[in-house]
């Protein structure tokens, strides 16, 4: 795989990943849930020296008190996550690839803290719509 771009929703932050990317998960825990708004995060992993950031530098949060969650300083695009425990490896949001569907999820992780209606079984008999709803 030569290369990944990605970037935040109003492209302020941009980046390139060179490395090929590992340990790619569906996040359920209840930090990854309120950091983005989202009932779970699909995140990859890839060393820090294999990516290029460009743009606006990211702002952080440390979510706990070992670590930090990277987000655009102007819409608030969640890019990243590190971990101080692994410091020479990013985590990096698979949404905010320009082509996600270049990496497929391999897991899901912290399912102790899923959801309880984010089972395949439920979502198997919810309609399913190519754009929005008629009448919203």
């Amino acid at each position: 795989m030569p290369y990944l771009r990605g970037s935040c929703l109003c492209g302020a932050v941009y980046y390139c990943v060179y490395g090929e990317p590992s340990f790619v998960t569906h996040c359920h825990c209840q930090t990854c849930r309120k950091a983005s708004g989202a009932l779970f995060v699909t995140w990859f992993t890839v060393r820090a020296c294999e990516v290029e950031w460009h743009g606006e530098p990211l702002m952080h949060y440390h979510s706990s008190c070992s670590a930090e969650r990277g987000f655009c300083p102007h819409c608030g695009t969640t890019l990243t996550y590190r971990h101080e425990a692994d410091p020479d490896s990013i985590d990096i949001t698979l949404a905010s690839l320009d082509q996600p569907e270049l990496v497929m999820p391999e897991h899901h992780t912290w399912w102790q803290e899923h959801v309880p209606w984010v089972e395949p079984e439920v979502w198997a008999g919810l309609p399913h719509y190519t754009r929005a709803k008629a009448g919203n």
